[in-house]
């Protein structure tokens, strides 16, 4: 692995660690910021898995002088080469003048950052060091660093192969495979975050083989049900289509419960939530039993899912990431109703005490859909 072997004689762990100065109200002097001193640019990366738990590299840089007798804090930021760090990614806050990352931990970082596996990508690094915590905190840049770094992709996570897409529907990727979507797979669940456009894409098994595609019809063959933005798309290789409102989302292919799901955002913070005895977690929200309800395109929220017939359920509109979930923001059958949304007869009042939706179908995975524009609640 080129350089790495420079940067073992540092032998240092992977440094984290926060800092937490008193504020400081103080003015910027003409100091320089800090200095890179290793590695310096051009050094090339080749990140291998065998090697996942060797020090990839070491960053070390020189005392930052703000000119006044106080502790820095320091944090390391990357970017693709010659953006100007228009978005920067945090990749290590420390007080030490020195941060490490193993092999597996660099090539994490790269692809979870949209860096794709297998391919060398040219990265610039930086030094940020902030002096307190308030709005007057004194702040300085080091000089940057161009490393040219190959990030690899897990033969097998956590039980599965990862699988990966490509397509004019997900422009980072496009119809090549140079910097295909990685889709990380956590027993037989595959997930990745990724910009989608009005276009068509495929899934694929294995990295750079045309031969592995599976399209549109080969996942309803298999029983899979299919958030309904994703369509086939009717051209000559059966391909998805994504007709939702374009942006960022979360798509999740999901071997176990046979399901391909989308949902808007980096985060589920604008998702709605399931919770009851018809759903598969029933009525708590601990060790993640709730279902997200997520947002596929503007004002609609859909979701497969097996619902259990002749039970209830209720929708929440926020989730606190606690074993307590969110009770208190939810709606119930009347609430929606009131509101003059047109619901599925299979969904009725349960006239308990909460007046939840009692499900009436037949148990099975269901394709439930919240459209706040249309104001109606379909199942399919």
């Amino acid at each position: 692995m080129k350089n790495i072997l420079k940067s073992a004689i540092f032998a240092l762990m992977l440094v984290v660690l926060g800092s937490c100065e008193n504020d400081i109200e103080a003015v910027a002097t003409n100091q320089a910021g800090p200095q890179l001193l290793t590695p310096v640019s051009g050094v090339e990366l080749e990140l291998l898995e065998v090697n996942q738990d060797n020090v990839a590299t070491t960053l070390v840089w020189d005392y930052t002088d703000f000119g006044v007798d106080a502790a820095a804090t320091y944090t390391v930021e990357i970017a693709q080469a010659g953006t100007n760090f228009q978005t920067p990614i945090p990749a290590g806050t420390t007080t030490e003048r020195y941060i490490s990352w193993t092999v597996k931990a660099l090539s994490e970082l790269l692809v979870d950052n949209g860096f794709a596996p297998d391919v060398q990508s040219s990265i610039d690094v930086r030094v940020v060091a902030k002096l307190g915590t308030s709005t007057n905190a004194l702040i300085q840049y080091s000089n940057i660093v161009t490393l040219k770094v190959t990030p690899y992709s897990p033969a097998v996570a956590n039980n599965c192969p990862n699988q990966f897409a490509v397509g004019a529907g997900i422009p980072s990727a496009g119809w090549g495979w140079s910097s295909p979507l990685t889709m990380l797979c956590n027993d037989n669940v595959l997930v990745a975050t990724t910009s989608l456009i009005n276009d068509t894409f495929r899934f694929f098994t294995v990295n750079a083989d045309w031969g592995s595609g599976r399209n549109y019809p080969w996942y309803v063959s298999e029983g899979y049900k299919i958030s309904s933005s994703l369509t086939n798309a009717l051209d000559g290789d059966s391909n998805f289509r994504f007709t939702g409102t374009p942006g960022v989302y979360r798509i999740k292919v999901d071997g176990v419960n046979k399901t391909i799901t989308v949902a808007q955002g980096e985060t589920s913070a604008s998702s709605y939530w399931l919770v009851g005895e018809a759903t598969p977690g029933g009525w708590t929200w601990e060790n993640n039993s709730e279902t997200e309800l997520p947002l596929i395109s503007d004002g609609i929220y859909e979701i497969p899912v097996v619902l259990n017939k002749d039970k209830a359920f209720r929708v929440f509109l926020g989730n606190n990431g606690t074993n307590d979930g969110n009770w208190d923001a939810s709606k119930n059958y009347p609430a929606f109703a009131n509101d003059g949304y047109t619901i599925t007869p299979e969904l009725v009042n349960a006239e308990d005490g909460d007046k939840n939706f009692k499900y009436t179908g037949e148990t099975g995975l269901r394709l439930l859909k919240i459209n706040t524009i249309a104001k109606t609640i379909t199942l399919d």
